[in-house]
């Protein structure tokens, strides 16, 4: 497996960034371009847990591992003390990521806030 890194500040507009990472990786594995746009869904969605709608004081550390035919994504939010983040996924947020991804969590490891997401090529 390749693996790509990359940190981003922790506001909403360098999500973007994010997601053309993960779809560049992705055209790479030969993904349709449905399973692109599901992957970028599924990244948008779960960064936006770490970043809030206003951004945060500190850093997102996303991790790309990248399979013959599978992408797995984690991301962990290096925030300030005292930042509040939310750590489980709402109802509908459960609902999109079932429906865009094969595997996608939400997490608290170590006091950091923490996503993963897995997307296998069809």
């Amino acid at each position: 497996m390749d693996t790509v890194s990359i940190s981003i500040p922790a506001s909403p507009e360098y999500v973007k960034i994010v997601r053309l990472v993960a779809a560049g990786l992705a055209v790479r594995l030969r993904f349709t371009i449905e399973d692109i746009d599901d992957l970028k869904i599924a990244v948008d969605e779960l960064s936006s847990y770490l970043t809030g709608t206003q951004g945060r004081d500190g850093t997102i550390q996303v991790r790309f591992s990248v399979g013959e035919d599978r992408i797995e994504i984690s991301g962990a939010g290096l925030f300030s003390p005292g930042q509040k983040v939310r750590s489980e996924l709402t109802q509908f947020s459960q609902m999109i990521l079932e429906t865009v991804a094969d595997e996608a969590s939400l997490e608290q490891r170590n006091g950091s806030p923490t996503f993963r997401v897995v997307k296998n090529k069809k």
